[in-house]
């Protein structure tokens, strides 16, 4: 579509596009997600830059000796430490929402009466949609063709929650699960980056907050909280952030109810990113001879250039 000239008041361009920033930041499981803008609106491309680790100039790293050390004096000459750039090249895609507006109702929309009051319901799936294709990736619109991976094939999986398998009906499983998760997260990684972000369905979080389920005297969901979650936790093993989602997290195979599965990330922009190419916002409109019609859109992705910031459970089955 192109815009020749605009049919409405700009205030309701801008209450569409706000109203969708604020449905995407009140509702969305990934609004969590750390931002990377791209500098080019509508890019087809983001080129993910990075810092290898250091390297030794001239020389094998593996073998060579390092940069840094201890010295009895202060020496001038030493080797040198040349840290290589790596990266990534990732495609972009968008996601869209088509408006009609028949043209006896475009004089409705003066003054306080908003087109976003009217079309709510279009705008918050708008911005769950965009969520969606954070998380489970971006298809065209049969559903068929992947344009752009989401969160859940980028990122690390994780399986054998309790040791064994993905059953975690015993008492402490979930539990067991979530430490699996964290303590396959390096260190470094969350001693470095923000307090972790955990995602669950609905399933996990009633099993782990029924009354009946207890586990080192509490309630099980009190002991995960107290010791990651609550004042007490160790900075490098904090969860910061809780969400519960539901058929959002769940993949193709799952079955809402019988099914359920946990994420865990490191919200860094250094391993992982929300990289948006264009936000929420009009893409053009055309008026014809019975309704204008609008085109808005959103532009981007979920990257993980590091698999190890993130982690995704197999199936969780109960019995």
């Amino acid at each position: 579509m192109v815009t020749y000239n605009t049919v409405l008041e700009d205030r309701q361009y801008r209450e569409v596009s706000q109203r969708a920033a604020k449905y995407y930041q009140q509702k969305a499981v990934m609004a969590e997600l750390p931002l990377r803008k791209t500098t080019i609106p509508d890019a087809l491309q983001y080129r993910w830059t990075r810092l290898t680790d250091p390297q030794i100039a001239g020389q094998d790293a593996r073998n060579a000796p390092p940069a840094t050390g201890g010295v009895e004096q202060w020496e001038e000459e030493g080797d040198l430490a040349d840290t290589q750039h790596g990266y990534n090249d990732y495609t972009l895609a968008g996601i869209q929402m088509n408006l009609k507006i028949m043209n006896e109702n475009i004089n409705q929309f003066v003054g306080p009466n908003l087109l976003a009051d009217k079309r709510e319901a279009e705008i918050s799936k708008f911005a769950l949609d965009v969520d969606q294709g954070l998380i489970k990736g971006i298809y065209d619109r049969t559903g068929t063709v992947l344009l752009a991976s989401g969160y859940q094939t980028q990122a690390t999986s994780v399986g054998t929650l309790n040791g064994t398998d993905n059953n975690l009906s015993t008492k402490g499983d979930i539990w067991k699960g979530i430490i699996k998760m964290v303590d396959t997260i390096p260190l470094g990684m969350r001693q470095e980056g923000p307090p972790m972000v955990l995602i669950m369905s609905e399933g996990v979080a009633k099993k782990a907050r029924a009354p009946d389920r207890i586990y080192q005297d509490k309630v099980e969901w009190d002991f995960i909280y107290d010791q990651l979650i609550g004042e007490k936790a160790m900075p490098a093993r904090k969860i910061g952030t809780v969400k519960i989602a539901d058929k959002i997290l769940l993949t193709g195979t799952d079955t809402i109810v019988t099914h359920d599965r946990m994420a865990l990330y490191v919200p860094d922009t250094r391993w992982i990113a929300k990289v948006v190419s264009r936000s929420f916002s009009l893409l053009g409109e055309k008026q014809e001879m019975l309704s204008l019609r609008q085109a808005w859109g959103w532009k981007g992705r979920c990257i993980i250039d590091n698999a190890l910031a993130a982690m995704f459970t197999g199936q969780i089955v109960w019995a």
